[in-house]
């Protein structure tokens, strides 16, 4: 049952989650094209031209990210509000199903799709980026011969003395850190649309009140966080020692990630509660 329920979900989130994937990608397809349209044995001015085109594409790209970041959301927001509190969730209530299942597939639906979309961004910025590479690489611009077969390793060398650990080992913890945030972050507003529901006459404006205070919180935890990171370069500046970047970072980063972890854990629990204790339907 809980596949059948995350498959009409899915179905529900496809449509207006397609358009922005379709968005995004008209516009990587563009920045990539303009981008290849870059060639220093062209007259000035059509340089010029390829050159400034091709920064309004960035431009257009990065606000692209965003859109797609912050559409996501709001579009996983909208419609677990409309299928859980309005005059739709009648039809969803009524279904054989717990509510446990229900906000299970919900939950689980909507973490999905944004990983999905996290995942689709990454892929057009790599591909971007490797379009960039390989068209410098064409025009003779750069050379991977003239770069040293020492000089990753060196690097690598490098990076491990400066931040305390290596380059491959703080790829995968910045990797997981992430990925844990963005799943904690999409249960978050799960909940805070739950929370919403308190404020019965102004339920989307309670929603909104709500994500915004916790986010506050997030932050105030956040600078909490931070203390134990000042009281280390104190200490070391004190002693006229050096403390490796990621030593420094570490403590505040898993500070964040455990607190972020127990909110959507109470948040989860809050839209079983909303759901079984506290329905009010619009």
């Amino acid at each position: 049952m809980l596949g059948k329920l995350m498959k009409y979900e899915w179905k529900g989130l496809k449509k207006p989650l397609s358009i922005l994937l379709l968005v995004l990608l008209g516009i990587t397809l563009l920045t990539g094209i303009l981008i290849l349209t870059i060639n220093p044995k062209y007259d000035d001015v059509a340089v010029g031209f390829s050159v400034v085109f091709t920064i309004i594409s960035v431009f257009l790209y990065y606000f692209g990210i965003i859109a797609c970041s912050i559409g996501t959301m709001l579009i996983i927001a909208i419609r677990f509000y409309k299928t859980c509190y309005t005059d739709e969730a009648y039809l969803t209530h009524t279904l054989p199903v717990s509510t446990k299942q229900l906000v299970a597939a919900k939950t689980i639906t909507a973490v999905l799709c944004h990983l999905f979309m996290m995942l689709f961004i990454f892929l057009t910025a790599f591909l971007l980026v490797g379009v960039f590479v390989t068209h410098m690489i064409n025009l003779g611009e750069f050379d991977m011969s003239d770069i040293p077969a020492h000089f990753f390793s060196e690097m690598s060398d490098e990076f491990k003395s400066e931040f305390g650990i290596g380059f491959i080992g703080y790829l995968a913890y910045i990797g997981i850190y992430s990925l844990i945030s963005s799943i904690c972050g999409i249960i978050m507003v799960l909940g805070c649309v739950s929370l919403g529901q308190l404020y019965t006459k102004h339920r989307i404006l309670g929603a909104i009140i709500a994500y915004f205070a916790l986010t506050m919180i997030m932050q105030f935890v956040t600078y909490l966080g931070m203390i134990p990171m000042y009281g280390k370069l104190f200490a070391a500046e004190f002693a006229g020692e050096s403390i490796p970047m990621f030593s420094v970072l570490q403590p505040t980063l898993t500070i964040t990630l455990v607190f972020s972890i127990i909110i959507a854990i109470v948040m989860y629990f809050i839209n079983l509660h909303m759901m079984t204790k506290r329905l009010n339907l619009e």
